[in-house]
């Protein structure tokens, strides 16, 4: 983000009613001083078109996950009506929200699954009232919480921005990332893939004939986790982002 979008973003959230409040800005800028982010000092973050609540010590979706969100919404959409749409480390729950926003609450069942509570209450604001937000560890306990939404081996896509960040890579990462972040919502093992290879595991148990497991990953990953699918028998194809960076590992469940 860029100093002038900061600004602006201070300055929207120090302003009542058309005032600008110098005192709350003064606050405000101060806690950015020290590092804080600033969609955690506001309170949102726009994401594909939407603002998303979020807050202190939650995962901040990455406008990269767009291109995840796009492919969620063509898999449900070839699903729909009533697709079930599980987002797994959901976080705030950017994938599900977008595919509610661009599909409408008929064309999915959406259920939304992470550990962590402050991360949901935040999901719970993000979706329609009718989603199910669900808290368990992702991916040891995703087929309880599934079996328990009655979704179990009936799941058509299930999407993920897993952590995927190398642990060694972890202090490599923005300041504001590593001390005002989950640590377990980057670090994804000794190569990155741990959680990845977690819900590819999976996919049988959680996914419904003909369903899809959408994984983001960082494209140099991509290869290990096409590889590691395959050895599962799974078929996997890779889709590439524009941003160079960013890839989508997806898993077809067999019928």
């Amino acid at each position: 983000m860029f100093a002038d979008d900061e600004a602006r973003i201070l300055t929207e959230a120090a302003t009542r009613d058309g005032v600008l409040d110098p005192e709350l800005l003064d606050s405000l800028v101060r806690r950015r001083e020290r590092g804080e982010p600033p969609e955690h000092i506001v309170g949102g973050v726009e994401f594909a078109g939407l603002r998303l609540s979020v807050g202190p010590g939650v995962f901040i979706p990455r406008r990269r996950s767009a291109f995840l969100a796009g492919l969620a919404v063509e898999a449900v959409e070839t699903r729909a009506p009533r697709a079930v749409l599980v987002e797994a480390f959901c976080g705030v729950a950017p994938i599900a929200a977008v595919v509610a926003a661009r599909l409408g609450t008929s064309a999915a069942r959406l259920v939304a699954v992470d550990h962590r509570a402050e991360a949901l209450t935040h999901a719970r604001i993000n979706l329609p009232a009718d989603a199910l937000v669900m808290r368990a560890v992702v991916p040891d306990g995703l087929s309880t919480v599934l079996d328990d939404a009655g979704v179990l081996g009936s799941v058509d896509v299930l999407a993920a921005v897993a952590p995927y960040v190398p642990t060694a890579s972890r202090a490599l990462l923005p300041a504001e990332a590593v001390d005002h972040e989950p640590a377990d919502s980057h670090d994804g093992g000794q190569d990155g893939l741990d959680a990845v290879r977690g819900l590819l595991a999976g996919a049988r148990r959680w996914g419904a004939p003909g369903g899809v497991v959408l994984c983001e990953c960082h494209r140099g990953q991509a290869p290990a986790a096409q590889a590691f699918a395959a050895d599962l028998g799974f078929g996997c194809r890779v889709h590439h982002s524009d941003d160079g960076q960013t890839a989508v590992v997806e898993v077809l469940v067999p019928r």
